[in-house]
């Protein structure tokens, strides 16, 4: 049997042979990062992402071109005796997994930072590519996470929408600036629902569409929401005293979290709808079976629960936060 990619846990993710670390948020001298959320950004002296996050990152972060390293989804990549491709992830607009081939053997790592497996208006559709050694998030790996499909989650959202335009109130969609609040804005417009947007919401949208996302132009809050039209802001903003003064305001997170019962009293909302941009319970499963991996490493959320039922159903699988039954070493 070949032996696995070496990967080191103790100090965030590391590929020891291609001295790359994966999204780690310490500045390192080289990291992947595979979309522009800041808990995946770390500003490394030289970073390796996709095309579109690299434009993200700029806008976002204000990272300098020279540490920017952008590469094509698909195209290879040769490193010293490793053939890397960047893939889509599916999580927002430029996420990108991380899939590594030694070419000597063929043995193959995929990393996949935070994906999703459903359909999507804004991000690209995830590729997936076999792999020996699979490193996977699992922020919703537990049986119970189950979100509705796309069409109903769609459905849920302009139902909200279009009731509060005949109930004469605001309706007001709460969603992290970058990724759902694009998705958010590409499915109203679809709906032809004018949008009001947040600055920092604006400000995401517009470069999203400067990277090659199609969105409308987007429409800034100056103060106050014209009838027929929605809002779209971060949940922490609705909460200022600017956007609290808003009449007849109505509000609705946009979050996976949105199935746990309490959560419209623990985000302080009106109601919730179950739109994520990770892979719920099944589509974590999914992900394995089209990866076809011999051993997997579950990182982010119920790591060491998808761990156990992984090796259920007799997968080698471990957490990277410890505490599994079965000890594995990726180095045998």
């Amino acid at each position: 049997m070949r032996a696995p990619i070496p990967l080191e846990t103790e100090d965030g993710l590391y590929l020891p042979d291609l001295e790359l670390h994966l999204d780690s948020r310490r500045a390192r001298e080289n990291g992947f990062i595979s979309h522009a959320h800041a808990d995946h950004f770390g500003r490394h002296e030289n970073i390796l992402c996709s095309e579109p996050t690299a434009h993200l990152l700029k806008a976002r972060y204000s990272v300098a071109d020279e540490r920017l390293n952008p590469h094509p989804f698909h195209t290879p990549l040769d490193v010293g005796p490793f053939r890397l491709q960047l893939l889509p992830a599916g999580h927002i607009y430029g996420s990108a997994m991380l899939h590594v081939t030694r070419r000597s053997d063929g043995e193959a790592l995929l990393y996949t930072g935070d994906f999703k497996m459903r359909r999507s208006l804004t991000a690209e559709e995830p590729v997936f590519k076999r792999a020996d050694t699979l490193i996977m998030e699992t922020t919703f790996g537990a049986p119970r996470w189950v979100f509705p499909g796309e069409n109903e989650v769609s459905g849920m959202i302009l139902n909200f929408t279009n009731q509060c335009f005949e109930e004469g109130k605001v309706p007001a969609l709460l969603a992290y600036s970058l990724g759902k609040a694009q998705e958010a804005l590409a499915l109203l417009d679809q709906a032809k629902i004018p949008v009001i947007s947040h600055p920092a919401v604006a400000k995401m949208s517009k470069a999203c569409r400067q990277a090659g996302c199609r969105l409308p132009e987007p429409i800034i809050f100056e103060g106050n929401v014209p009838p027929g039209h929605a809002l779209i802001c971060p949940p922490k903003a609705v909460r200022s005293e600017e956007y609290g003064a808003i009449p007849h305001l109505r509000t609705a997170l946009l979050s996976g979290w949105a199935l746990d019962k309490g959560a419209t009293f623990r985000y302080g909302v009106d109601t919730a709808f179950p739109l994520s941009d990770h892979a719920d319970f099944p589509g974590l499963l999914n992900a394995v079976r089209r990866v076809n991996p011999r051993r997997i490493v579950t990182i982010h959320g119920y790591t060491r629960e998808f761990a156990a039922e992984l090796r259920r159903q007799h997968y080698e699988a471990w957490s990277v936060d410890g505490g599994d039954q079965m000890e594995l070493d990726l180095q045998r």
